[in-house]
């Protein structure tokens, strides 16, 4: 359990999630088309919500990367990317018992479709994002860690 309270492994858990979140978001700012697209073929919005959704996502997961990897409001990023793990799991959950074989629009330039390997998948990061939010105090940031200085 020591391992939980250590600092190197919470700042190592922070940038692999902030990292994942701000390269899902920025493929999602670049390509938006491409993320909407992925979104209409779930078929679980109305069509009228998808543009504005398809733009909202991928700026709330940039920020709550940002947020992590920089070690600033990490609770706030944490949360944000819990949430947004909640909400695609029972996404992929409802759509891999709908049957759907199409692809999550998760990753830009990664293949990755509805099934029970992206449902587990998510759910490490979902952990990751708990692990955050409940344990990590942020004492080593980035900057520290190359520095040899900790946050005060």
């Amino acid at each position: 359990m020591k391992l939980l309270h250590n600092d190197y492994f919470q700042l190592a858990v922070r940038l692999i999630m902030g990292g994942l979140f701000l390269y899902a978001g920025l493929g999602k700012i670049i390509a938006p088309l491409d993320f909407a697209a992925s979104m209409y073929n779930y078929k679980l919005l109305p069509d009228e919500l998808i543009g504005p959704v398809a733009v909202a996502i991928p700026w709330i997961e940039t920020l709550a990367g940002i947020c992590l990897l920089l070690g600033f409001n990490t609770k706030g990023g944490s949360l944000a990317i819990a949430g947004l793990l909640t909400m695609f799991i029972i996404i992929l959950i409802i759509s891999a018992v709908r049957g759907l074989d199409v692809d999550c629009g998760c990753f830009s330039g990664v293949e990755r479709t509805v099934g029970f390997l992206a449902i587990f998948e998510d759910l490490a990061m979902l952990a990751g994002a708990l692990f955050l939010l409940y344990f990590d105090r942020v004492k080593l940031t980035p900057l520290a860690a190359l520095t040899g200085k900790n946050k005060s």
